[in-house]
């Protein structure tokens, strides 16, 4: 078996049933009509921007031209590569959870519509930015398929930053239009992974 073939038939077919997914449920909320009435600045968009066509070039060169980048190759386990694609499932499946559970609500762009809800079902009854941790495992899982430290870790990196950026930004407009019903479920929910009390 040639694990390197099997590495990026995988990676490609889980990055096109991402993007579909993701296309179809923006043109869902598109369709919906919702009026934005709170919207992040333009700069934060740019640097989600630069990000994506950063991740979108160095996955190309991946595919198509290895050799360029065989000089950041780690040696990793068939096991491990075999964890990278069951983790890369694992996150497709919670990315369509997350969209389902969000609805019309669904925004690129750090926004609040006129129409919004407080989503609390599906994966948001344990998590508010279950999003940013689908992505989290997504990077993951690509560095165990491809084998590469210099993707592992630029693309970990990466989206980081993006979420310190917004991840703050996000809440504050979710309290500043859901108030004290907001407050109450961030004290119930963890920000990325569940919350773990003890009884």
């Amino acid at each position: 078996m040639d694990i390197e073939l099997v590495s990026k038939v995988i990676l490609i077919t889980i990055y096109s049933l991402f993007s579909i997914i993701r296309i179809e449920f923006y043109r869902r909320t598109r369709k919906a009509g919702y009026k934005t009435v709170i919207e992040e600045r333009k700069k934060y968009s740019i640097w989600l921007s630069i990000f994506i066509c950063y991740t979108v070039f160095t996955f190309f060169i991946y595919i198509l031209f290895p050799q360029a980048l065989v000089w950041a190759k780690v040696s990793l386990t068939f096991w491990l590569r075999l964890l990278g694609a069951l983790m890369a499932v694992v996150a497709l499946l919670w990315f369509i959870w997350i969209h389902r559970s969000l609805g019309n609500n669904l925004s690129l762009k750090i926004s609040i519509k006129e129409e919004q809800e407080l989503v609390t079902g599906g994966p948001y009854r344990w998590v508010r930015h279950p999003m940013y941790s689908a992505f989290y495992l997504l990077h993951l899982a690509v560095f165990f398929l491809t084998a590469n430290w210099f993707i592992g870790v630029t693309w970990l990196v990466g989206l980081t930053v993006i979420i310190l950026l917004r991840v703050k930004r996000e809440e504050a407009m979710l309290l500043a239009k859901f108030g004290n019903k907001y407050s109450a479920y961030m004290e119930r929910t963890g920000r990325f992974v569940p919350i773990v009390r003890r009884r």
